[in-house]
Parts: structure tokens; sequence; C-alpha cells
């Protein structure tokens, strides 16, 4: 569902500070309610793809992936209403599709005893589907993971976390995840800034039809997300049926500008969405808002300029925010595994005595190298254009 079906879209926004069982469940309820009820997303004896965001395999203090405390509770409210579930993510595109990968994943991220639970599954098939979606504005064929395909319905519980590449990690983006990990990417490679890639992220949402979301923003990730940032604390659990609208509400809360987000500038420019129409219920944006969270070194803050300033931002973001910061080796903390140049979409990393080295003139900025690099070995470095210019639009 999208603002253009209803006049009004629900976001529930419920405080919850701790990851404590209890708490969470019923701050789940509260804000399902809010958006509508599970009735209303539901019906009982539907078998139900909950899509976390696995983004790798790691602990659920560094804030990288959903806590798997979010992920339980989301899945008792649903089995709770008579439907099964089956929880199913491809993690980052530096890891191949692959069940031992999988069972991995699983483990370092607190998942594996979710799969105890009565009536839910941990999907271990690694098979995709060819899609066509001629509706598509920007991509009109996906490859997806099988077990979206069989699902009844999708209910995405995503985690919120700042990115390097896209600003923002929400709602829209957790659906990155139904392309199998190596097909990913060549939608770097095509699409190589945030808006291109924005428009085919709004379309992967409106081919798998997502009916709810749930967003674990009780400890988010500051600073250069979606994997080398810093846990923060938020406090929040949001749920809507909306995507984009969970978004807003996200960005909002840590300071960002909607717009200045791809995939929500994208919706806007295909009429998806209009803020207005927005309606929070529960707590307020005001009462649980972190301004002061640390957004990542790529995003140029914009501020108060003058005429000339606003003038030439678009072109002064484009070449200091997008174009010169470049992955950088911490050649002390790298394990050698390859991972950097098995993912780069465009084969700008070459290996010399096993380390990588990259290729500036090719790299496209995409930064899935330092996004994967879970020995935190890749930095972004700022060259001289970049220094000089960013104090001009601050």
């Amino acid at each position: 569902m999208t603002l253009e079906d209803v006049e009004k879209i629900p976001v529930g926004l419920v405080r919850c500070d701790e990851y404590d069982e209890d708490l969470i469940e019923q701050a789940v309820r509260d804000a399902i309610n809010l958006a509508g009820g599970i009735n209303r997303f539901l019906k009982p004896g539907m078998h139900v793809l909950v899509k976390p965001n696995l983004l790798m395999g790691a602990d659920p203090s560094k804030a990288v992936c959903t806590h798997p405390a979010v992920l339980k509770a989301v899945c008792t409210v649903i089995t709770g209403h008579g439907c099964t579930v089956t929880i199913a993510d491809s993690p980052g595109a530096g890891i191949p599709y692959k069940p031992r990968n999988l069972i991995k994943a699983y483990d370092l991220a607190g998942y594996t005893e979710l799969g105890t639970c009565p009536d839910v599954t941990l999907n271990k098939d690694t098979s995709s589907r060819t899609v066509s979606f001629p509706d598509g504005f920007f991509v009109r064929q996906f490859e997806i993971i099988s077990p979206i395909l069989d699902a009844d319905a999708v209910v995405v519980v995503s985690k919120l976390k700042t990115h390097i590449y896209t600003g923002l990690t929400g709602a829209t983006k957790n659906m990155f995840g139904a392309i199998p990990g190596l097909d990913k990417p060549p939608y770097h490679a095509r699409m190589q800034d945030d808006l291109l890639f924005g428009k085919m992220l709004i379309d992967l949402n409106r081919c798998v039809k997502p009916i709810l979301q749930v967003m674990d923003a009780i400890e988010i990730m500051e600073g250069d997300g979606p994997m080398a940032g810093t846990p923060a604390h938020l406090g929040a659990i949001l749920a809507s049926p909306d995507y984009i609208a969970t978004d807003i509400v996200a960005a909002r809360l840590i300071g960002f500008e909607p717009l200045s987000i791809g995939s929500i500038k994208a919706a806007k420019e295909k009429g998806l969405t209009d803020e207005s129409r927005i309606d929070v219920k529960g707590a307020t944006i005001q009462e649980l808002t972190r301004p002061d969270i640390i957004k990542p070194q790529t995003q140029i803050p914009g501020g108060n300029s003058t005429w000339i300033r606003s003038l030439f931002r678009p072109v002064v973001y484009r070449l200091a925010g997008s174009y010169t910061l470049h992955p950088h080796l911490i050649r002390h903390k790298c394990t050698r595994c390859h991972k950097c140049e098995r993912i780069c979409p465009v084969s700008a990393v070459n290996l010399q005595d096993g380390y990588p080295i990259f290729d500036k003139n090719t790299c496209i900025r995409c930064y899935c190298c330092h996004e994967m690099c879970d020995s935190h070995a890749i930095s972004l470095q700022p060259g001289l254009l970049y220094r000089i210019l960013r104090p001009f639009i601050r």
C-alpha cells in the first residue's frame, strides 16, 4: 500500500527504551494497533513472510541487523493471529546466497532460537525466480528470492540506520534484501546516484507489495552506517502500512530532511507521497526526535544558505559529496577475505599480495566495499576538493 491508495496514512509511533521482550511485544502491538490493527493486514490461516534487515551476521549490540527481540515480537503478534511465519532475507551483496551462509548469519544475529518458536520457520531455501513487473517506473524485471514469492503476505521488520550511499536505510531500502546476494551489485553499476537507486527501490517495493511495516528504532546506527557506524539510542517502534511514510517519519526522528533521501524524493516525483497526508499516531515526532544523530560523512548538510549557495548546491554536492570521498584501505585491519573485490559492481577493486587496491578512476562511489567490510578495514578518505568545498555549503 502507498499514499496513492488512501487519503491519510497512519504511522504508529511508540516509545520503547530497551530490548526487554515483554516491553517490546507490548510496544509492537501498540504500534500495529495505531497503524490500523492486525486485522487490517492479515487473515487467520495466511502464510506470512517476515523480512528483517539481516545485512550480515552481527551481534545485536552492534545495531547492524533488526534486533531479534523485535523480530520475535512481530512473529508472536502474527502467529497469535492464526498465521504461520517464515523469516527470510538475503544478506548483503558480498555474501553468496547459500544455506550455510544463511545459517551462519542467523546464528551471529541471534535469530537461531526464533526458528524454535511455534509456527515460525527460518528460511533455508536459497532459490529465486525472475519476476516481470511491467508497471515499473524504472525497472520492469527483478530476481526475487522464492520465500517472498511463495508467501500470502510480506511484513517488513526494518532497522533504522544511517547509510553512506542512500543517507538512510529503513523500510524502503530493506526490500533490497529481496534480491539474492550476488545479484545486487549490478544495480549499483546501473544506478550510479542515490536518486536512480531510489527509483529502483520504489519499483522493487511496488513489485513485492509489503503489507505492513514495523521498524526497530530502539537502538539505531549513526555515522557511517549501515555497517561501520555507531549504535545510538532513539527509543522508538514504528508501524505503518506504507514504506514511504515510515521512512519519512524515521527521517524526521533523526534530523534528516526527507527529500534528501533518494527513495523518498523518487516517490515524491511519482506522486506516491505527500508528507501532509501522514497521520502520526501515539507519540509525537517532537517527543522522540534526535536531531543530533551523526550523519554519514558522505551527506553534506544544507543549512541556511544564501541564494548563491542554494543555486550552486546541487553541483557542489555532486562534486564534493558523491565523487571525492573514496575508499581507503586500513591495512592492519584487513583479513584478506576479498569480499570487497567480489562485491564491487564495476571491478574497481584489484588485489595485490592479497590486499585490495581501489581504482579511483573506475570507482563509482557506491561504497559497497565499505558497507560490507565486517573488519572495518575500509575508510572513506576525503579528497582535496571535498575538504575545500564542504565549509561553503553547510
